[in-house]
């Protein structure tokens, strides 16, 4: 037993030199965040990740270690340098000070938006019917809160979102409205009233969810109502971040988000009721489980754990929805009718298309 507890003393001499390495390295990376920021050079270089992603590879055999234990270490010591850097060093708001209304503040999404109009200087305030915040300013009338507000960010479920459009439009308002809402055109009406009636509204959606912690490698769909002022306003709200802004028309974005969101989310609730369906239990698959299947289950897990009331409104309000279920059932039925007549050949056919699929650019 001398020995092992010797040994475990050193194990634990190691891992304290492996944590004061990883400090001195996030402090290097702080450093080379703040050269970056006064260079004016971007927070992403892809060919320095692959070259240090090169060099694990090289240490991993020098050291016999595995490549892959190795790799998944570098990619988390690489995410956290970007999420230092972004935090630290990227944001910092360089526009004026804005006074930004959430209505729908206290939702897991609002209260995403709180947070980072927060960290970037800004002033977030809540309009919530649930209650007030407790963390940030709170109105308990509307009106009120769009008098001092220079935006207004709705953060509400799908179905309530034109409804509050329509108030804002009724109310007179003189700044600026967009949206997070996952589908659009249900929202076309108002929003067209709305600018008929002089607001200035846009729409956005981001790509990510409540827990994201940082913009580096995020999308958020920049959705044209036809007012380019506006547009380029809550443009200008993520610009001194690393998020990729796509600009999209109300129905490019749809049609999309279709398949992106309306295809991934049907597919894994069809999964797993059909796991559901079969008489075994999660337990008794797993104890036979293939990294395939632990690998759809981790998706699935992170579907089915969602607001399923969302969920269902993505699929219930996609304007595009009898087209993606026309296709995926074509799908289905192809591959099911390959393997019950014995075509090995269509089946190979069917893969083979889709790994050329994914070499598209």
């Amino acid at each position: 037993m001398q020995l092992l507890d010797k040994l475990r003393e050193e194990v634990k001499v190691v891992d304290r030199e492996i944590m004061r390495l990883v400090g001195k390295r996030v402090a290097l990376v702080r450093a080379i965040g703040e050269e970056k920021r006064e260079k004016g050079i971007p927070l992403r270089n892809w060919e320095v990740e692959k070259s240090v992603m090169e060099n694990v590879e090289h240490s991993a055999e020098e050291f016999d270690i595995t490549v892959s234990l190795v790799k998944s270490i570098m990619h988390r010591l690489v995410e956290e340098s970007r999420i230092e850097q972004e935090r630290l060093h990227y944001s910092a708001c360089t526009e004026d000070e804005e006074n930004i209304l959430i209505i729908g503040g206290r939702g897991e999404m609002g209260r995403w938006f709180c947070s980072f109009f927060q960290n970037q200087g800004h002033n977030p305030s809540v309009y919530d019917l649930s209650g007030v915040s407790k963390q940030f300013k709170s109105y308990r009338n509307l009106q009120t809160g769009l008098q001092e507000n220079s935006f207004i960010l709705i953060a509400t479920p799908l179905d309530q979102i034109s409804l509050v459009i329509n108030d804002i439009t009724e109310l007179g308002y003189k700044g600026v409205v967009f949206d997070i809402a996952s589908l659009k055109a249900h929202l076309r009406d108002s929003i067209n009233h709305a600018r008929e009636n002089g607001i200035s509204i846009t729409s956005i959606h981001p790509m990510f969810g409540p827990y994201t912690r940082t913009l580096s490698d995020k999308v958020i769909c920049l959705c044209d109502c036809g007012d380019d002022e506006a547009n380029e306003r809550v443009k200008s709200l993520f610009q001194n971040t690393s998020a990729d802004i796509v600009r999209l028309t109300l129905e490019e974005h749809d049609h999309l988000i279709s398949y992106v969101l309306g295809l991934s989310h049907i597919i894994n609730v069809v999964f797993i009721k059909s796991l559901v369906n079969s008489g075994y239990t999660y337990s008794q698959l797993k104890n036979v489980a293939s990294t395939t299947f632990l690998a759809q289950m981790e998706t699935v897990q992170s579907v089915i754990e969602e607001n399923p009331l969302l969920y269902y409104a993505i699929q219930r309000l996609n304007p595009f929805k009898e087209e993606l279920y026309k296709n995926l059932k074509e799908a289905v039925d192809c591959v099911i009718t390959a393997v019950l007549k014995g075509d090995g050949k269509k089946f190979s056919r069917i893969m083979e298309q889709g790994r050329r699929w994914l070499e598209m650019v």
